[in-house]
């Protein structure tokens, strides 16, 4: 059976825009659509209100580069934290490894 989609329509610039979201996703497509707006608006509110319309591209492209990065720091972080939990483990399995032995 395909999977259930959902049409999310966005509004970027002044520009609207529609995809197709899995409704059978972990994600909330509507929250990741709003969570796009907001980092689009934030950067569009450093631009002059003349610049807006002009350097639409540029606003979206920093956007985008705004997200990439979030996303390469929480990976950074995710990978941290797996490496962290890994030394930890090995670490408990050598004290448990020891104290059986005695």
């Amino acid at each position: 059976m395909p999977a259930l989609e959902q049409i999310i329509t966005i509004e970027l610039l002044g520009e609207y825009f529609k995809f197709r979201a899995d409704q059978n996703s972990r994600l909330d497509a509507r929250e990741v659509a709003d969570y796009l707006v907001t980092e689009v608006n934030q950067v569009a509110s450093r631009f002059p209100a003349h610049a807006q319309k002009t350097n639409k591209l540029a606003i979206v492209v920093l956007a985008a580069l705004n997200v990439a990065k979030q996303h390469m720091e929480l990976k950074m972080e995710h990978d941290e934290f797996l490496e962290s939990v890994a030394s930890r483990a090995s670490t408990m399995d050598r004290i448990i490894a020891s104290n059986q032995c005695h």
